[in-house]
């Protein structure tokens, strides 16, 4: 009965991917491929957070240097913020695609036990049940997607529920890499925006200092080195995308120093979900593993550089 029951489980893992004796490995990679695309959807929430953190800071000195040359009446320092880039509702939006994305990953691995029942567990089953509809009803009312990302969406979230079976993970790999790249490229381009748009704030905030240190040195003198620190320490305060301290790893990208840089580590941390989705779907047993073991390495690093901008 054993042997009945790993055969018939390494026909489900697929025929022409691995033999009996490969199946723990790419059971393994499996598994890795999902750990590593949830290190990935941590990182993406981090860079989301951190937009709303640059956006608020950002604000509050735009305010008080519009309040300092007279062009604003008042100004808050309560800290309370509406942020205009990203609110917490547009965060929970762009959250649901990495959901999606998070959910193909949990399925794989479903499949990947060559268990009959690959059913998610409840919390998982309500989380695609949620996606499904609200791709339906074209409920992403915050985020704007294309046709084919809405499709990418239910179909995930389809096959999450078990409403699309498939018999093995190289077939589900293949069938569904479609819908998971352009949920994928939904998220690059929101990334990229995102960062333009703080980039904009940072550069308009660095203008406004530079001219206040300038205006008072005339009067300051030696003191306005005083001034220069203090813009410097505003700078920084302001802008999250500069770690106060990072110790990447030997494989590690370099620190990030600005929201697109940020968002570039972030975007290849994506491209290679896709890479090893379609290594499972197309590669032997070797080079699932390879582009798993990528993904793990590059989506834990921006997990721990995303999560360091927002301290």
């Amino acid at each position: 009965m054993y042997w009945f029951r790993r055969g018939a489980a390494c026909a489900l893992i697929g025929m022409g991917l691995v033999g009996c004796s490969g199946l723990t490995q790419v059971q393994d990679s499996i598994s890795r491929f999902d750990q590593g695309t949830h290190s990935a959807s941590v990182a993406e929430t981090n860079f989301l957070r951190a937009v709303q953190t640059a956006d608020c800071t950002s604000q509050f000195y735009a305010n008080a240097s519009d309040w300092a040359i007279g062009s604003l009446v008042n100004f808050d320092i309560s800290g309370t913020c509406v942020p205009t880039i990203l609110d917490d509702k547009q965060v929970q939006t762009r959250q649901a695609l990495m959901d999606a994305v998070t959910l193909y990953a949990d399925k794989m691995v479903a499949l990947a036990t060559g268990d009959d029942n690959t059913a998610l567990d409840a919390n998982a089953q309500k989380l695609a049940g949620v996606l499904n509809s609200t791709a339906h009803q074209h409920g992403f009312q915050n985020l704007p997607v294309a046709a084919d990302v809405e499709a990418g969406i239910i179909a995930i979230s389809e096959m999450a529920l078990d409403q699309r079976r498939f018999s093995d993970v190289k077939t589900a790999a293949a069938k569904m890499d479609g819908s998971l790249g352009a949920v994928i490229g939904k998220l690059k381009a929101e990334n990229t925006n995102f960062a333009v748009g703080i980039a904009s704030k940072i550069d308009r905030l660095e203008t406004n200092l530079r001219a206040v240190v300038a205006g008072t040195h005339q009067d300051r003198r030696r003191m306005s080195f005083f001034d220069v620190v203090e813009a410097r320490r505003i700078m920084r305060s302001a802008n999250p995308f500069i770690p106060q301290t990072v110790i990447p790893s030997q494989n590690a990208a370099a620190p990030q120093d600005n929201a697109q840089s940020a968002a570039l580590q972030l975007n290849a941390v994506l491209d290679t979900v896709l890479a090893a989705n379609r290594a499972i779907a197309g590669a032997g047993t070797g080079g699932i593993v390879a582009a798993v073991n990528n993904l793990i390495v590059r989506a834990q690093d921006a997990q721990s550089v995303q999560a360091s901008l927002n301290k």
